[in-house]
């Protein structure tokens, strides 16, 4: 779609969000009318039951996306503060390295438990791709000038220690970019192939799904994802994150945005900065309250898009596996959720 076509499409979208009643529909039928999900058996539900599909083929051909749907015993407002506030690292089977919240501004002391100690392949392999960065090549998801910079703080030495300290000036310049111009504050990756711009990419994977981009206009056009000015004091929840992903050590830089639409949350995990593996992502999150028992609780749709220059390559049955693979984590995480408001670890 050309640009001013997507202008076009983005206008009718808000028109439409903003004549639509916010109470016209239980929280069910609403679900019904956005996502991939046929029909949803609530007992099944309500007995901890997660429910997921796979997402439709993208015309951007990097992009890959999956919905989720669960409940959760607690009211909607207790959810939504929970998963913009969710530390993942205490739970060993999500393989989180290390979780951090920033302050505004963020400064070093924030990344202070980034550590490449440890003697497993995953972390071994991230801080060698840190210390082999040179001023004009990287497998990392860098600009020229920090693969410069990179290169003259690690002077490819095999330290641990010093690594983490470049990686850390690397990742607090990227972070107080975000902090200062949110969306637009996004360096692109100019290393290690072709140029990529993450927020162009957010855009391409949210304007193919129209009823979704539709259903979250609100938060979608506060945060400016769509090409709108960010809404004023719009403050989100600021994270770093050091994990496994494809079997190899990554770090991500975050933010959680959380809006009240009506009488339920949206919220929105955008992934701005990810070392390797993958490009960018998102993380959209809608949550209805829904009485199960009598005792409140709330219904959560998830819906993750994820942009990962590999997929391009991937065609049949090995896009359907990968795809697979992603809701099998991605369920393996909303389970580690519904456990800690449980009062699980």
């Amino acid at each position: 779609m050309t640009k001013p076509g997507w202008r076009f499409l983005i206008a009718m979208m808000w028109c439409v969000a903003a004549t639509t009643p916010l109470h016209a529909q239980s929280p069910v039928d609403s679900l019904k009318t956005f996502s991939d999900f046929p029909s949803l058996k609530l007992d099944r539900l309500f007995a901890g039951e997660i429910f997921t599909e796979r997402g439709a083929l993208m015309n951007f051909p990097n992009g890959i996306s999956g919905q989720t749907c669960f409940f959760v015993p607690a009211s909607a407002e207790t959810t939504a503060a929970r998963l913009q506030t969710w530390d993942p690292s205490p739970h060993a089977e999500l393989k989180v390295y290390g979780f951090r919240f920033l302050k505004s501004p963020a400064d070093l002391e924030d990344f202070r438990g980034l550590s490449f100690q440890s003697g497993q392949h995953p972390v071994r392999w991230l801080m060698d791709k840190i210390v082999t960065t040179t001023d004009s090549k990287s497998e990392l998801n860098l600009t020229r000038a920090e693969a410069q910079a990179l290169a003259a703080c690690t002077g490819r030495r095999a330290d641990p220690a010093n690594a983490a300290t470049c990686w850390t000036k690397l990742l607090l310049d990227r972070a107080t970019q975000f902090q200062r111009n949110a969306l637009t504050g996004i360096p692109p990756y100019e290393l290690p192939g072709p140029t990529a711009v993450p927020v162009e990419q957010l855009r391409a994977m949210l304007l193919e799904q129209a009823s979704i981009t539709h259903e979250f206009a609100p938060i979608l056009q506060a945060i400016g994802l769509l090409g709108t000015k960010p809404a004023p004091n719009f403050t989100p929840v600021w994270y770093w994150t050091f994990f496994e992903a494809d079997h190899h050590g990554a770090v991500a830089l975050g933010a959680v945005y959380k809006l009240q639409v009506g009488d339920h949350y949206q919220l929105a995990d955008v992934e701005y900065y990810v070392s390797n593996s993958y490009q960018t992502a998102v993380t959209l999150y809608e949550v209805w309250p829904m009485e199960s028992g009598g005792t409140p609780g709330a219904l959560v749709w998830r819906g993750d898009y994820f942009a990962a220059p590999m997929l391009a390559f991937t065609k049949g049955a090995e896009r359907i596996a990968y795809g697979a693979l992603m809701l099998q984590d991605i369920k393996k995480e909303v389970r580690c959720f519904q456990d800690s408001l449980k009062g699980k670890q």
